[in-house]
C-alpha cells in the first residue's frame, strides 16, 4: 500500500494545532452575568475532504485533518466497500482529495453524503438481511466504566476547545489499542477503526467507546467493522437499537461510572 500524503498532522501540542491550522486562535467577548470581557480562545478548524474510490467520489465530508490515512482505512471498512486493508493497493492524500485504489478495481454504484461530517449506512437500515455477529466475546462492565474515563486521556484538544469528539477500540482487559479526536462523531468511529485495522488488531475482540449519540448509521459503523460492543456516554437512536437487536450487537449509553444503561445483547456484559 502507497500514501502520498499532505498535510497530515498527529499528536499535536496547542502551539502545533494553532501552526498547523488543527485550531485557530479567536477573539471573542466573555459574559457572566451583567459582566463582558475581551478573550482569546482557541477553536477547532475543519477541512474539507472528497473521498474517491478507484475514480468514483463516494464522500464529501468536513473532518479534522488528522489522522487521514486512518480515516481512509475505516470509512471503507464501516461504510462495507471493503472488508480488509488487505483489498487496498493505493491511497493517495493531498487534501481536500483523498483517493484509495483497490485491487478488484470495482467501482461503487451507490449515492454517497454531500458536505457531511457524518456517515452514510444508508442501505444499512433495518430492511435487508444481514448477518448477526457472533456470540463468544464477553467483557466486565467494570471494564466498560472504567474505559469511559479514558475518553479524557484522548480528549487533548477537546479539553482545550470544546469542540470534538472522541471514539477508543479497547480490548476485554480494558487496554485502548486506539484512540482519536475529530469534529465529527461519525469520523472518530472511521478514524479509530482505521487505526485499529492498521495496526493489525482482531476487532471482534475489542468493544467500541464513543462519545457521541449512537443513531443507527454509527451503530451500522462497528457492525461492519465487526465490533460486537459499542458503547457510548450518551444516548443511543430507537433506529440504532432496533439495528443492534437485529445483528445481534451489544449497546449500551449512558455510561457514565457506575452507571450505564444497556439497550440490547445484555449477554455480552459481566457483572461481578
Amino acid at each position: 500500500m502507497i500514501l502520498l500524503s499532505s498535510g497530515e498532522v498527529t499528536g499535536m501540542k496547542q502551539a502545533d494545532c494553532i501552526s498547523s491550522g488543527i485550531t485557530k486562535e479567536c477573539h471573542v467577548i466573555k459574559v457572566a452575568g451583567d459582566e463582558t470581557r475581551d478573550a482569546t480562545v482557541e477553536v477547532c478548524t475543519e477541512s474539507r475532504v472528497i473521498f474517491s474510490l478507484n475514480g468514483c467520489v463516494v464522500g464529501d465530508f468536513s473532518i479534522t485533518p488528522l489522522d487521514l490515512e486512518a480515516f481512509a482505512v475505516g470509512y471503507l471498512i464501516c461504510e462495507g466497500y471493503i472488508s480488509s486493508r488487505e483489498e487496498i493497493e493505493e491511497i493517495q492524500i493531498s487534501l481536500p482529495c483523498i483517493s484509495v485504489t483497490t485491487k478488484d478495481g470495482k467501482v461503487p454504484a451507490r449515492d454517497f453524503s454531500m458536505n457531511s461530517s457524518g456517515g452514510s449506512c444508508r442501505d444499512l437500515l433495518p430492511d435487508g438481511e444481514l448477518p448477526p455477529l457472533p456470540d463468544g466475546f464477553v467483557v466486565n462492565a467494570r471494564t466498560i466504566l472504567q474505559s469511559m474515563d479514558k475518553v479524557n486521556d484522548y480528549s487533548a484538544i477537546w479539553r482545550r476547545t470544546g469542540g470534538m469528539h472522541c471514539s477508543l477500540i479497547v480490548d476485554r482487559n480494558g487496554v485502548v489499542v486506539s484512540g482519536v479526536e475529530d469534529m465529527g462523531r461519525h469520523t472518530t468511529v472511521d478514524k479509530v477503526v482505521g487505526m485499529a485495522v492498521l495496526k493489525g488488531v482482531s476487532l471482534p475482540d475489542c468493544f467500541l467507546v464513543s462519545s457521541g449519540r449512537l443513531p443507527v448509521d454509527m451503530v451500522a459503523k462497528a457492525y461492519r467493522a465487526g465490533i460486537p460492543v459499542m458503547v457510548s456516554n450518551n444516548a443511543a437512536f430507537a433506529g440504532g437499537i432496533e439495528f443492534a437487536k437485529k445483528v445481534n450487537m451489544t449497546l449500551a449509553g449512558f455510561a457514565r461510572p457506575p452507571n450505564m444503561t444497556i439497550y440490547t445483547g445484555a449477554g455480552r456484559i459481566l457483572f461481578s
